[in-house]
């Protein structure tokens, strides 16, 4: 997975000077699709392979699952946005959103933000590696907190190219944290829907678009670090709660743990 994608994110991040197209870089997240279906192949066979594809059909679970997929990173964001807001009394300054670098300084966003969210999950292929192949593999071994954490860890060091141009050290910690506890509500809600690659895809794609389109710090900058640092704060306290209500061990009162040996 790091081969297939390093590479490309050191051109993406500039530090390496190269023109790529890029409808190449869109595309950056598909190696891990790439690794995992051939790893798949490789040591399961050619139906297992398939499945692990089958996992992006997998659209039958609870509506619940829908509201959670599509509306918890939103609503935590927000919360920490407006949260700030009501703490330092500075109104949110949506005029720097970094929907406007992306969509141009006269866009009306609203209009961009069903796109920019079918464009992420159509093109971010993360989830097929790290909740489709290597946490199955991980919850073979070990209870699905355990399993989560160590796959937060290695998720969060996956982006460290994206933090070298501008490093800031508090800012990788923080997102360190960030893709731990995340990881907990994507196991939370891989498990619960029998391992849909769909849910927590649609999960991981509105937290990226709610993310652009909120004034939220990132990782070239640490303007608006209240507002990052009060939405990872948000996202522990939902993880913990998640612990509680759900238990360690699986992280579902209902569903088995997705596993593959």
């Amino acid at each position: 997975m790091f081969l297939l994608t390093w590479p490309l994110d050191l051109v993406n991040t500039g530090i390496v000077k190269i023109n790529l197209p890029f409808a190449l870089l869109l595309f950056l997240g598909w190696g891990f699709g790439v690794a995992s279906f051939f790893m798949t192949w490789l040591t399961l066979g050619k139906k297992e392979a398939v499945n692990l594809l089958k996992r992006y059909l997998k659209w039958r679970v609870g509506w619940r699952w829908y509201l959670a997929a599509f509306l918890l990173e939103p609503l935590l964001i927000a919360l920490s946005v407006y949260g700030n807001a009501m703490i330092s009394g500075v109104t949110p300054d949506f005029s720097k959103v970094m929907a406007y670098k992306l969509f141009g300084e006269g866009a009306t966003l609203w209009l961009f933000i069903l796109p920019f969210l079918l464009l992420d999950l159509i093109t971010n292929g993360e989830e097929i590696g790290w909740r489709g192949y290597v946490l199955p593999r991980l919850q073979a071994k070990y209870n699905a907190l355990t399993s989560t954490m160590i796959l937060g860890a290695i998720w969060g060091f996956w982006h460290l190219l994206r933090f070298l141009p501008h490093w800031n050290v508090a800012m990788f910690a923080l997102f360190i944290l960030h893709t731990m506890a995340f990881a907990v509500s994507l196991t939370w809600l891989y498990n619960n829907t029998k391992g849909s690659l769909l849910l927590v895809a649609i999960m991981h794609a509105s937290s990226n678009t709610a993310g652009l389109f909120f004034p939220m710090a990132n990782t070239t900058s640490s303007e608006n670090i209240e507002t990052y640092v009060g939405y990872v704060l948000l996202e522990v306290v939902v993880a913990v709660v998640i612990v509680i209500m759900a238990g360690p061990a699986r992280l579902s009162r209902t569903e088995p743990m997705q596993t593959q040996e």
